[in-house]
């Protein structure tokens, strides 16, 4: 970079906040600005607020594709740290002219015991909250939120969370923890014991995800470390999706279903999906580890590929001995193999036999990594 763009960026970062594309986001980094920027909490995600280390946004996720409700839906998620606060922020678009749609965020923490991953979460109490779907994740969940946006002509925002480590006994306590604005306002959760406690909140609409994609807003929340049991060292799991009025998950989830173009509805089973549901964040590191890259450090591969019935599975478990399953799921979602083989050390080879001709997805699980590949059986 030549020295006149090099202090153009500077000069940018350090006199606008304004709104910028989606691409411009990515590219910016921490490098760029001065080290006293920091994570604002107004609904809305800067230039100035991405990059690595603390107080910084680091993008997650993006939705690349057909959103099922037209101009509505998830762009992109981010997520960042401070020594005591765990930032997440959902840029997108949700507000229509008559419904209630909104956005949920689940969430898996350490040192808690919620639902475990393949396990259908029973649905909050609340009515008239999207929490009362019941979906089944690929991680472990323990809390759940979500922000319900009024119609167009309205101004309200309406927050609640449920917490699955006091169990999934249905229906489970939706706890409402009140309105906020949509012009980016902070609102501070209600709760005054539990994991939850401290909690802001901040959104800003907009007219549709093209405009939410260029002014980088969405739904921002804050959630303190301490309250939540977390510490600057800690590594978390979350997923976020767009919901329709009643709860109906759309295509919109993050991580991004490939190729779903439709509503994914009030029940969808995220643990039969290809790949990974989730997104690990370490709140140390700040490394995101996606499916690309689990497959990777695990060293997994499926082989010959295609096969003609057998085929072998190569993965590494790393750091001592791990609780390791497999599944194999046909084109369908349907399950037509599980393996649960037990704590595993180091290289590993495991046949698959007896396969009839068609797709498959193989997916592994070792510890709390998980990742697929695709097989073909000639």
């Amino acid at each position: 970079m030549g020295n006149a763009q090099y202090f153009s960026l500077l000069h940018f970062s350090n006199t606008m906040k304004k709104s910028f594309t989606l691409a411009a986001l990515g590219l910016l980094t921490a490098t760029s600005f001065s080290a006293s920027a920091q994570i604002v909490l107004d609904g809305k995600v800067a230039a100035t607020e991405i990059g690595t280390g603390t107080n910084r946004y680091q993008l997650a996720g993006t939705y690349a594709g057909t959103h099922s409700v037209t101009g509505k839906g998830l762009q992109s998620l981010y997520v960042g740290a401070s020594s005591t606060k765990l930032y997440v922020m959902l840029v997108g678009s949700a507000e229509t002219a008559t419904d209630y749609p909104g956005y949920v965020v689940y969430l898996n923490v350490p040192g808690k015991a919620g639902v475990a991953a393949g396990t259908q979460l029973k649905g909050g109490s609340a009515g008239d909250s999207p929490l009362k779907h019941t979906p089944t994740m690929d991680m472990e969940t323990d809390y759940g939120v979500r922000a319900t946006l009024s119609p167009s002509n309205m101004t309200d925002v309406y927050y609640s969370f449920v917490d699955y480590t006091s169990g999934n006994t249905a229906p489970v306590a939706d706890s409402y923890q009140g309105a906020g604005k949509k012009d980016g306002t902070a609102l501070t959760f209600s709760a005054t014991t539990g994991p939850f406690t401290g909690t802001r909140v901040a959104l800003v609409k907009s007219a549709d995800l093209t405009a939410a994609t260029t002014a980088g807003t969405g739904l921002e929340m804050e959630f303190d470390l301490a309250a939540m049991g977390l510490t600057a060292s800690s590594q978390i799991n979350l997923m976020v999706g767009y919901v329709k009025d009643g709860g109906a998950f759309t295509s919109d989830v993050l991580p991004q279903v490939v190729g779903q173009t439709t509503d994914l509805g009030s029940s969808p089973n995220f643990s039969t999906l290809a790949g990974r549901q989730n997104v690990t964040y370490n709140l140390s590191t700040g490394i995101l580890a996606n499916r690309n890259a689990i497959a990777s450090a695990l060293k997994f591969n499926v082989y010959p590929n295609p096969s003609a019935g057998t085929a072998q599975v190569s993965y590494q478990v790393p750091n001592g001995q791990q609780d390791v399953q497999m599944e194999v799921f046909n084109c369908l979602g349907q399950r037509v193999q599980q393996l649960s083989l037990g704590r595993r050390s180091g290289t590993q080879v495991q046949p698959l036999e007896a396969l009839q001709a068609g797709s498959y997805f193989v997916k592994l699980r070792v510890g709390d990594q998980t990742t697929a590949q695709q097989l073909s059986v000639l």
